[in-house]
């Protein structure tokens, strides 16, 4: 009888003793923040659902978002000689600066 009661405060006590690392998250516990994911089925196991499994999340379950590149340089004139040019690199220090590096580069265009 003592056995069993020692037995069963020790039961009790080791369930309340809080895990020593934290939980890993799954889909199923984390699937009220990601409700409005779309899933592709070629990442799916065979006829079953992820959230239904009990998988650990993992980076590449989530959706990523690409953007097509190659588009961002849209060259002005004006602008570059306003902001890289003669007049702007030689009226303050540092834009003497950058000059004379290039200067001592060797640089064939100092400026724009």
């Amino acid at each position: 009888m003592a056995l069993t009661a020692s037995l069963g405060r020790l039961l009790l006590m080791k369930q309340a003793v809080p895990p020593l690392s934290a939980p890993i998250r799954t889909l199923t516990s984390l699937s009220h923040h990601f409700s409005g994911i779309h899933m592709p089925s070629s990442l799916l196991p065979a006829g079953s659902s992820i959230l239904a499994r009990n998988l650990p999340l993992h980076w590449s379950f989530l959706p990523v978002r690409t953007k097509k590149r190659g588009m961002e340089y849209q060259p002005k004139f004006l602008k570059r000689k306003r902001t890289h040019g003669w007049l702007k690199r030689i009226s303050t220090r540092g834009g003497i600066e950058v000059i004379l590096r290039r200067m001592l580069k060797g640089r064939k265009s100092l400026t724009h």
